[in-house]
């Protein structure tokens, strides 16, 4: 149990504290080098954990249509995640983003699953909360920002609701790198049609902290789930929100209304109660 705490932890301030580096990123040089450069960079320091895995894995068809499927996903989950860090407050961008753990769960009732009552009864008051946090968007400028997070928190959630299957046909370690292999590929030559796509070479310190954050998150998580138990691993891996919110007061002066505030904590709440469920 220690360990999985300890991993849950480190998983959680890998993915909430590069939230400002991300934001400076996006809003700096744009969303597609970004993207670009945060992949890559992620990808060549995590790639080497392949020499630990049981040689190339075996891919199907059923298993190749997955990793591209998942791939395009994560492409389109980054593009609206980071256009709402650049157009939105990350306070309040983070822990909208941070219901995808709910949007999944909406996914797998729709596909005939079971799902954990405490999380039906728990929906509704994520919905509520980012209602709240919403509200006030539009006088801060920020509104845009919240209705791509809510597009991107639904990308996400396909695309947790795709790791598993893909996990089954690949691996876990095999799976998230060449899901990412093929959202890079993707998103190279849009960046050259745009003549964008070495641009994240000028902000490369907040590209590299948010591309190499993401990805020893990942890593983490599934480490963290490994060792079990997975409740443990997921609440505390949710708690990226709440180091984002946090770190964005500090680093970017961000502030909020007292409504929005009690937004947020309804949806931390909320994503944490249901990590715990799901």
């Amino acid at each position: 149990m220690g360990i999985t705490v300890l991993l849950g932890v480190l998983c959680a301030i890998s993915w909430g504290l590069p939230d400002v580096p991300l934001a400076r990123a996006t809003r700096a040089i744009g969303i597609v080098p970004t993207v670009i450069g945060s992949i890559a960079i992620g990808l060549a320091v995590t790639s080497p954990i392949l020499l630990f895995t049981d040689g190339l894995p075996t891919i199907t068809g059923r298993g190749a249509l997955l990793v591209l499927g998942m791939g395009v996903l994560t492409l389109l989950g980054y593009l609206t995640g980071f256009s709402a860090f650049q157009r939105g407050k990350v306070t309040i961008v983070a822990p909208i983003i941070a219901c995808e753990g709910a949007v999944a769960a909406v996914f797998s009732i729709l596909l005939g699953e079971s799902v954990d009552r405490v999380v039906l009864l728990i929906l509704p008051i994520a919905v509520v909360g980012v209602v709240l946090a919403a509200m006030g968007a539009d006088e801060d400028g920020g509104s845009s920002g919240v209705l791509r997070a809510i597009i991107a928190a639904v990308v996400w959630g396909g695309i947790l609701l795709m790791a598993a299957p893909v996990a089954d046909e690949v691996g876990v370690i095999w799976g998230f790198v060449l899901v990412r292999l093929v959202a890079l590929a993707l998103a190279l030559p849009i960046g050259i049609f745009l003549g964008c796509a070495t641009k994240g070479r000028l902000e490369w310190r907040n590209v590299a902290m948010w591309g190499i954050g993401d990805s020893c998150a990942s890593l983490l998580y599934v480490a963290a789930a490994n060792r079990g138990p997975v409740a443990v691993a997921g609440v505390l891996a949710a708690q990226f929100a709440t180091v984002g919110v946090v770190a964005a007061m500090i680093f970017l002066g961000e502030r909020l209304r007292p409504r929005q505030w009690v937004g947020i904590v309804l949806v931390i709440a909320a994503v944490k109660i249901g990590r715990a469920h799901v």
